[in-house]
């Protein structure tokens, strides 16, 4: 089974968009929220080159950035 990781902010209306579209879909995800966790933060920027979120990760490859919508 594939591992995802939906990178997060507080307040962010694509990732409240994202993280309700994969559970309509039943993909199994960790939510993880930079905001709370700063190591993640600098994960996302540097690993994946990434400044907006949600960033979704599979199976540690990037698929979107700056969700919306579609899954």
């Amino acid at each position: 089974m594939s591992e995802v990781i939906i990178y997060t902010k507080t307040g962010c209306p694509y990732c409240k968009k994202a993280i309700e579209d994969y559970r309509a879909q039943g993909i199994e995800f960790t939510e993880v929220n930079v905001v709370k966790d700063k190591k993640a933060k600098q994960t996302v920027k540097e690993k994946f080159g990434a400044t907006k979120v949600p960033v979704i990760v599979k199976d540690g490859t990037m698929v979107s950035a700056g969700y919306n919508g579609g899954g």
